[in-house]
C-alpha cells in the first residue's frame, strides 16, 4: 500500500544516503548504492546527467561534493510504495566556486524531487529533478 511518510519513517538505506550526502561523505554515499546503480540528474535548465555503475557514481559524487562548502537535502514529503520512493526535497547549498547563477559563498535554495528504486537493500536507481 502507498503511504505518505515523514523523514523518520524513510527506509534506513535512504536515511543513510541523505546523511552521507549532507555530510559530503562520498564513501558512505557509495556504500548505499548498488554496483550497477543508475543515477540521473534531470535539470530544467538543461544540464542533465546520466551515469551507470558505482565507480562512475563515486567519481561524480566526489566532484559534486567539492563544488559546495555546505549542502543539505531536507525531506519535505515522501511517498513510499514497496521499493519505490518519491521524495520532495528542500535543497540548500553554498557553492565553493561560481556555478552558473550560483555565486561562490552565497547560499542557494531550491525545491526538487528524487525518485529512488531500492533493490537488494541498496539504491539501484536515483533520479533527481531540479
Amino acid at each position: 500500500s502507498v503511504r505518505r511518510a515523514l523523514s523518520m519513517t524513510l527506509p534506513a538505506i535512504i536515511k543513510s544516503y541523505l546523511d552521507a550526502y549532507n555530510c559530503k561523505d562520498v564513501a558512505a554515499m557509495v556504500a548505499c548504492v548498488a554496483d550497477d546503480v543508475v543515477f540521473e540528474n534531470v535539470s530544467n535548465s538543461g544540464q542533465s546527467i546520466k551515469i551507470e555503475g558505482s565507480a562512475a557514481f563515486a567519481e561524480l559524487a566526489k566532484q559534486a561534493a567539492a563544488m559546495f562548502t555546505i549542502r543539505h537535502q531536507a525531506v519535505r514529503n515522501a511517498v513510499i510504495d514497496g521499493d519505490l520512493v518519491a521524495l520532495e526535497v528542500d535543497w540548500t547549498g553554498t557553492p565553493a566556486i561560481d556555478l552558473g547563477p550560483m555565486k561562490a559563498g552565497e547560499q542557494f535554495v531550491m525545491r526538487g524531487a528524487s525518485f529512488i528504486t531500492i533493490s537488494g537493500g541498496k539504491l539501484a536507481r536515483i533520479v533527481d529533478l531540479s
